[in-house]
């Protein structure tokens, strides 16, 4: 047998790369928390699942939420109720909350000067359509909120989650 010259070596190790990448998942952290179903925020979302993937400190007073919208079914699913106001593209996000379970403390997502979420912002399907999440489809979002740096610990409600994730470990930078 003939021994493979150095550009057909190459080619099959980048061919190896290549399928490797492609079978990972799109998401490289391991989840925190299980999926729950997802009830949709404003409408009905059948078949759609919803993971929260990481509560991670990114400043000493600062924590970040991750989550994972996944849609099981062959159909495209709206996840929010449409509208025609400046926030519909964050829907996902705006109502979401942390609780520090041991004060009994609510923190609401960040908003910046002008009042803006401080969280994911998603195209809409349409002008009054919300935000839609196709057949067999992912889509990652995330907010952004002020937690003391002594909590260690949270709950997290998010929007169209059927119940929350309680004693979750904030992790650090």
């Amino acid at each position: 047998m003939k021994p493979l010259s150095i550009p057909t070596m190459a080619a099959a190790s980048l061919l190896a790369l290549a399928l490797a990448t492609a079978s990972q998942p799109a998401f490289a952290i391991t989840p925190c928390c299980g999926e729950e179903a997802f009830q949709g925020v404003g409408v009905p979302a059948d078949g759609v699942m919803i993971q929260l993937v990481e509560i991670k400190r990114i400043s000493p007073t600062e924590v970040r939420a991750t989550w994972t919208l996944h849609n099981t079914t062959k159909a495209s699913q709206r996840l929010t109720k449409g509208g025609s106001g400046w926030s519909d593209g964050y829907h996902l996000a705006y109502d979401a909350e942390l609780l520090d379970p041991l004060e009994r403390v609510k923190y609401p997502v960040t908003k910046d000067k002008e009042g803006t979420p401080l969280a994911g912002k998603h195209p809409l399907a349409g002008p009054i359509s919300g935000i839609v999440l196709g057949a067999g489809r992912t889509m990652t979002t995330w907010a952004t909120f002020s937690v003391p740096a002594a909590v260690q610990k949270v709950t997290v409600d998010l929007p169209g989650a059927s119940m929350p994730w309680d004693n979750v470990a904030i992790t650090s930078q």
